[in-house]
């Protein structure tokens, strides 16, 4: 499984958002979207728990 977690670029915020200087994080898992959150420690813990509840081997 390969969870990503990354900050959303601006080409992908509203124009509204940018003007008021939002920054949103991704985390994208298999290639696929799975969460958005306002912040990176909320993103890195959701990634942690979705590698967690992965079963091993």
């Amino acid at each position: 499984m390969n969870v990503i977690v990354h900050e959303r670029d601006n080409e992908h915020l509203s124009r509204e958002a940018r003007a008021m200087g939002v920054v949103v994080w991704d985390v994208i898992q298999n290639g696929e979207l799975v969460g958005i959150f306002p912040s990176q420690d909320e993103a890195n813990a959701y990634r942690q728990a979705l590698e967690e509840a992965q079963p091993q081997g």
